[in-house]
């Protein structure tokens, strides 16, 4: 007898059966009598060898229990006399709060068209001690998160004046494993400008003691914020949604399972979401007394103005240059307008801009170029213009004032010296346009008697548009095709999505986080596995993907290491603590042997 033992790796993974035989449906209660604030599994388990409709599952009402985590799902296969048999069970990890008797109510499932029912399931619950007592007694049995994973929004400061940056850190703060998280609602910050500081794909993981304990940290979010009222402003929480492994403490009568072993424990996989705690910000107004120029820049800033030269002709441009450069809110500094001499043509100036994030505080600088074009020959002035902020180190308004810039402008050659102003810019544009040169050779002559269908280039030209019609219609339907055929897209970028997930866990091979390098490795086999075959996430499993790699003809040679590697993985992933770098270093290397000569092998037929 053959038998192998599947470890699930998430909700919804089953496998096809083969050969029909009735199913069963039953439920069964561990331990069979509870006490109060006790953990207590109650699992429902579907026999045969017809392949349920999972989504058929309806598991019974819970809602006079605590549910610590439910429905997993987990499966079972079985070889024997060359008939397959298997098995998947439906697992709810509850409690009672106060003894009692309760009653759990019937689960139903289809297979095969046919809904099958458990019988309902009384359960006894007795006196017991108090749920804290038994967080005390046993911390990894069944694991409190709101001690042991939260989330921290830590402003750099709580008050501050309009305008002024405020740097808010989100910090993930855990003590149990997290196999898996992402954001899953992202604040809102009425009232403020918000700037986000560029994170690392792969946060680094800290240590960090807060109120006395020890965590694991991962920051994952830095925003700066300017605030563009005053008053008391609110922020918004930051929500993730995080993958937790919770380990239970169910004993297992087969002696020769050593995962459901109390010293190793049972891993279960559960979602949770946190929220950041909500910040209130005091903005405080700028004093009184703003000087001319002032627009609204809090900081410290620079101007510079620079004019390109100082003699000019009429028609002939002239830039001036004016760039503001400091630490603030640079992308919505509203730059000075110079006042120009009333003859001159002034173009809409080009504004640009460049931001650094360096260090947690936002600097760059601001310009505007302004296009400028004397109409008439005579001395002009560019009068002195300001640019005023409120500098937060002084604590008062400076200004900075640009010079005087004096320009002759001398006449044009088109223009005589007492000028006459242009009526438009269209006319600097048409400047030398306007004398036509007499050609003094008259050139190449065509024959006019000659019919267009006698030029080749010309019945060249009629015929090619229907030509590039019909092939750009060809294209367009090969490329719908292909397009619209995800599997051979998948299939064909199988390899390289592989290969990104391993150079990923490369980065991550000198590291300390085990759980996560290991975790990377078996996205990167499995994935490979899921995308060169066309399979679905809930119809993956090992044994069907090899079965399917001989059927298109891989040789087991080939097989053999990458199911190694998946297995390595997984045990590594659950089971941490035993590795060494050089074993890691064997595992990446073997999984990349071993994906390449299975993407060769494949690509080949």
């Amino acid at each position: 007898m053959e038998r192998i033992s599947v470890i699930a790796l998430s909700v919804g993974f089953f496998f096809a059966w083969a050969v029909a035989q009735d199913a069963t449906f039953t439920v069964s209660l561990d331990p069979a009598k509870p006490a109060a604030g006790e953990q207590f599994v109650v699992s429902f388990t579907v026999s045969g060898s017809e392949m349920p409709d999972t989504r058929s599952f309806k598991g019974p009402d819970v809602a006079r229990f605590v549910v610590m985590s439910g429905p997993n799902v987990s499966q079972n296969m079985q070889f024997i006399n060359g008939r397959m048999s298997a098995s998947i069970t439906y697992t709810y990890y509850l409690y009672a709060r106060e003894p009692g008797r309760y009653s759990i109510g019937s689960a139903s499932i289809d297979v095969k068209g046919k809904t099958y029912k458990t019988d309902p399931l009384q359960v006894e619950i007795g006196s017991g001690k108090s749920r804290s007592q038994q967080q005390e007694e046993q911390p990894s049995s069944s694991v409190e998160l709101g001690d042991n994973l939260f989330l921290r929004a830590i402003p750099s400061k709580l008050r501050v004046k309009q305008g002024e940056q405020l740097t808010v850190t989100y910090k993930l703060y855990t003590r149990v494993n997290i196999s898996d998280y992402g954001l899953s609602k992202v604040p809102t910050y009425e009232g403020f400008w918000a700037e986000d500081f560029e994170m690392p794909r792969n946060p680094d993981v800290t240590s960090e003691s807060y109120e006395g304990n020890q965590y694991r940290v991962v920051t994952l979010k830095r925003t700066a914020l300017f605030a563009s009222q005053s008053g008391s402003l609110k922020l918004a929480p930051l929500q993730v949604r995080c993958a937790v492994q919770i380990q239970s403490r169910r004993r297992s009568n087969d002696p020769f399972d050593i995962f459901n072993d109390p010293f190793f424990g049972r891993f279960q996989t559960a979602e949770h979401e946190v929220a950041s705690n909500p910040l209130t910000i005091a903005v405080d107004r700028l004093p009184d007394g703003a000087p001319e120029g002032f627009a609204g820049a809090v900081g410290k800033y620079s101007m510079t103005v620079s004019l390109d030269k100082r003699e000019t002709r009429a028609g002939e441009p002239l830039t001036l240059k004016i760039t503001v450069a400091g630490a603030g809110n640079v992308k919505l500094l509203v730059m000075p307008k110079p006042v120009f001499p009333t003859d001159f043509e002034v173009y809409e100036p080009k504004i640009s801009d460049e931001i650094t994030r360096d260090g947690g505080v936002i600097r760059g600088r601001k310009t505007a170029e302004y296009l400028l074009i004397p109409r008439n020959a005579a001395q002009r002035s560019i009068e002195p213009f300001a640019f005023a902020y409120y500098d937060l180190e002084r604590n008062s308004y400076v200004v900075h004032r640009s010079p005087r810039f004096e320009i002759a402008v001398t006449p044009g050659k088109e223009l005589a010296s007492g000028g006459a102003a242009f009526a438009a810019k269209e006319d600097v544009r048409l400047l030398g346009e306007d004398i036509r040169y007499l050609k003094l050779e008259p050139g190449v002559l065509v024959r006019h008697d000659r019919s267009l269908f006698q030029d080749f280039w010309f019945v060249a030209g009629l015929l090619l548009p229907p030509f590039l019609l019909v092939g750009a219609l060809i294209y367009r339907r090969r490329s719908e095709s292909i397009s619209g055929n995800v599997t051979y897209w998948r299939s064909q970028k199988a390899g390289k999505e592989a290969s990104k997930r391993l150079k990923n866990a490369r980065k991550l091979l000198s590291g300390k986080n085990s759980v996560e390098y290991h975790a990377e490795i078996s996205r990167a086999l499995l994935g490979y596995l899921q995308d060169k075959l066309g399979m679905s996430t809930s119809a993956l499993s090992i044994e069907f993907a090899v079965a399917q790699l001989k059927e298109r003809g891989v040789e087991p040679s080939l097989i053999q290491p990458l199911e190694e590697c998946i297995q390595r993985a997984e045990f590594a992933r659950f089971a941490p603590g035993g590795d060494t770098q050089e074993a890691r270093r064997d595992l990446l290397d073997a999984a990349t042997t071993a994906i390449g000569n299975l993407e060769e092998a494949l690509n080949k037929r």
